[in-house]
């Protein structure tokens, strides 16, 4: 296929120089009918005897060509002198403007068109001239009457140049299926009134020749052949302006529309170029059009190989009516026609034997069981097409799955450290005050790194800036599980605050360009409940490790060793910077002020807890295996309200529905300061975890709905610089706080700024829109989002 593209480097990609490769390839060209035209195509590259077969097989089709020719003078002189009016489709019409030589196309019957009304006059009359039906009318739905052949006594040889195969007539009475397809090709029938002699005009031939296509496409029966032909009329003729202009005249926007779609395909597989007009069709495909393509364009090749249907998702999509859905799907999955028959075509019924009839017949078994067995394989491949297109189709693109399964790794670890890391200061002799200080400088080097890692992310993009913080933090980390001394854990903690910052700052751009404005809130609950279900199993092995290694610094460098594994699929993404949109990086408008100061008493309540909650667990006497199973059940409650996010957003509204959650979690808050014990406090403590990162997507989706994307990183930027100055303060005051008034003073102080900030966040506009439209993902990107883990490392 490479070789046949009409952009492509000189040469044969991919072929090993010995016989059974290229007998392999040489069978894949006879199936799919592009043998003469990948002769043509490479001619003296061709090793000799590869040559020679194919000079072979081209002075074996131009004697059928003669016949060919021979047998049209003949049905022509039948049908004209019996008045029936008709043209010849395809075959010897397609030259000169689908092919350079009419030799190299391969051709076993003769298409005819006439009008229905004249139609089954014609089949009368080769019936009369010794021609005999395959099958009875109407057993298959198309466009023509059954297959009319004369019986010979011709079989299959093997051979698909063989000079004695019969020529078959197919006798057509409309130019689209429309019935069968359910897709409405308006004025395909003014074809025939503007015929010129005994064939379609120019524009129509492409016409038909391109719904030929589609229609072979939709019911997975195309040969590549037949976008290699419409490939070369594009590419041959994407200069002749006047073509265009009159190709588009003649044909109304659902044809060209239709068309359109074989155009893609061709361009597709064989690189050819593609006139403006026709290319501004294939432009203006409908979303799922060009989302196929991008998932499935070289399937139809892949079934020869590997059966498949995944056309079935692109006729669905240019489907409007649930009950025409609902038909094709009936008829792709369960086919209720039997096939017609395959053996002994060709003999007379008197020349059958009772061997042959019984060798007939058991072949129609086996292909009868082969096409059973291939249906039912199709199943599972299906299944899996269904769901990867339907995640597409759900506005999350493949970067965005791509970056979501490398940070899973990355996840994992640091939910070990995270868990872990403040015990192992408890165990150094330090007390919560020291605790607060270390978090306490995290978050201030996050503050101070969020504005160097957007402009970092605007220039470099933010696939460099993910790979280089995932290192860097893994680093760190190592080196915070092995240092002892106040001073340098201060620092590194510090440290590696500014390198998360990267990480923090590209999570809501990424998320926010890689889904559509429709799916972006279920694009943030998802990548947040990913983290969060990723934290069960990080929850475990913290509570875990410490036991199975000998300590939490073993623990702690497991932990790192996990966070290592990122490194690889992340090495593997491509995320280039956001499209510039002038000079400006932060967005400036009274909402994005307004949002800020909400989110910034948000985290004042939340930053003044969040660091210290095994340690309130641990002053409660809870052993460190309960503490990662106290944390393991609050990240389960987490992930389902994270999934009824959407759902909650989408009935509420996004400020309403997200002003809600934080005022639950404020009631959680001040529940945990009445000193509940035991269950309860586990209890509390979910709930309040699960409203908090409940109101997350909906925070984010507000966020970068409102302003332009290429002010989107430093909007992220501004938002986690809010984040964490305000858990700085929370988490220093909170320490020291706690270690002088208790938790439950700390904690009820904690309750009232979460529902302050609730009702400042309530305040915010629901409708307002960004000054500009922003630009929806590109699904070809390699884009991805990062997640964060939920509590400070």
């Amino acid at each position: 296929m490479a070789a046949l593209r009409f952009d492509r480097v000189a040469g044969c990609p991919g072929l090993p120089d010995d016989h059974q490769a290229w007998n392999a390839a040489l069978d894949f060209c006879d199936r799919s009918q592009l043998t003469l035209a990948f002769g043509v195509a490479l001619d003296a590259l061709l090793p000799g005897w590869v040559r020679k077969r194919i000079a072979g097989n081209l002075a074996d089709n131009a004697r059928r060509l003669d016949a060919i020719r021979a047998l049209q003078s003949q049905v022509d002189q039948w049908l004209s002198a019996a008045g029936i009016e008709h043209l010849f489709l395809k075959g010897t019409t397609q030259w000169p403007h689908f092919l350079a030589d009419p030799r190299v196309r391969m051709q076993y019957d003769l298409d005819v068109y006439c009008p229905a009304g004249d139609v089954r006059r014609a089949w009368d009359l080769l019936i009369a001239k010794g021609y005999e039906p395959l099958e009875e009318p109407g057993v298959h739905p198309t466009d023509h009457l059954p297959t009319l052949i004369r019986k010979t006594g011709w079989n299959w040889r093997g051979d698909y140049f063989d000079r004695e195969i019969p020529l078959s007539i197919e006798l057509h009475f409309q130019f689209w299926d429309e019935d069968t397809e359910r897709l409405r090709a308006p004025g395909v029938e003014q074809f025939w009134e503007r015929r010129v002699g005994q064939a379609l005009d120019t524009p129509d031939a492409l016409g038909y020749a391109a719904l030929h296509l589609l229609r072979h496409l939709l019911r997975g029966s195309l040969s590549p052949y037949h976008a290699y032909e419409l490939a070369w009329f594009l590419e041959h003729h994407a200069r002749d302006t006047e073509f265009w202009r009159r190709w588009q005249s003649l044909h109304t926007p659902e044809l060209r529309r239709l068309q359109g779609i074989s155009f893609f395909l061709a361009r597709e597989w064989f690189g050819c170029a593609v006139a403006p007009v026709a290319d501004a069709e294939t432009a203006g495909l409908p979303v799922a059009v060009n989302d196929w393509f991008e998932a499935f364009a070289v399937s139809p090749l892949e079934g020869l190989f590997h059966p498949n249907k995944d056309e079935l998702w692109l006729h669905l999509s240019l489907l409007d009516s649930a009950r025409d859905k609902l038909a094709v799907t009936r008829r792709r999955l369960l086919p209720m026609q039997l096939p017609g028959p395959i053996d002994a075509v060709c003999i007379p019924e008197e020349q059958l034997t009772f061997g042959m009839r019984v060798r007939s017949r058991a072949r129609y078994l086996g292909f009868l069981a082969g096409r059973v067995v291939h249906h039912v394989r199709t199943v599972p491949a299906l299944v899996r097409s269904g769901l990867r297109w339907r995640m597409r189709r759900g506005g999350l693109s493949r970067g965005y799955w791509m970056f979501l399964g490398a940070s899973s790794f990355f996840n994992v670890g640091m939910f070990v450290y995270a868990l872990l890391y403040n015990l192992h200061l408890i165990d150094l002799g330090f007390r919560e005050d020291f605790v607060g200080q270390v978090s306490s400088a995290t978050t201030a080097g996050c503050v101070l790194g969020a504005m160097p890692a957007a402009l970092f992310a605007r220039r470099y993009g933010l696939g460099k800036l993910l790979l280089a913080s995932f290192a860097a933090v893994g680093g760190i980390s190592v080196l915070r599980a092995l240092v002892t001394g106040r001073a340098p854990l201060l620092g590194l903690s510090f440290v590696n605050g500014l390198i998360f910052a990267g990480i923090a700052v590209s999570l809501a751009p990424a998320i926010a360009r890689l889904t559509s404005e429709e799916a972006r809130a279920t694009g943030f609950s998802v990548s947040t409940a990913s983290s969060i279900a990723l934290g069960i199993l990080g929850g475990w092995l913290g509570g875990g490790l410490p036991g199975w290694l000998g300590g939490k610094r073993p623990a702690l460098l497991a932990g790192c060793a996990i966070t290592f594994l990122a490194l690889w699929p992340a090495s593997r993404l491509r995320i280039g910077p956001a499209p510039s949109e002038g000079s400006k990086i932060y967005p400036r408008s009274r909402f994005v002020v307004g949002f800020l100061a909400a989110f910034a008493i948000w985290n004042l309540a939340t930053g003044s807890f969040n660091p210290f909650f095994n340690t309130y667990f641990a002053r409660l006497r809870t052993p460190v295996e309960r503490i990662g199973l106290i944390f393991s059940a609050s990240q389960l409650a987490q992930v389902a309200a994270l999934l009824a996010a959407p759902w909650v957003l989408k009935r509420l509204g996004i400020v309403s529905g997200t002003a809600v959650m934080m005022l639950a979690t404020a009631v959680a808050l001040g529940g945990l300061a009445a000193g509940p014990a035991g269950l309860g406090a586990a209890a509390l403590y979910a709930v309040y975890a699960a409203f908090q990162w409940m109101s997350d997507p909906g925070m984010n989706t507000l966020l970068m709905g409102r302003v332009r994307e290429a002010e989107r990183g430093g909007a992220a930027a501004l938002m986690m610089m809010v984040s964490f100055g305000a858990q700085f303060v929370a988490s220093f005051a909170g320490g020291s706080s706690i270690a002088r008034f208790g938790y439950p003073a700390v904690l009820a102080c904690a309750a009232a700024l979460a529902a302050i900030g609730a009702f400042a966040f309530r305040a915010l506009p629901e409708k307002e829109r960004a000054p500009a439209a922003t630009s929806e993902p590109s699904h070809g990107d390699s884009e991805s989002s990062t997640v964060r883990p939920a509590t400070t490392a």
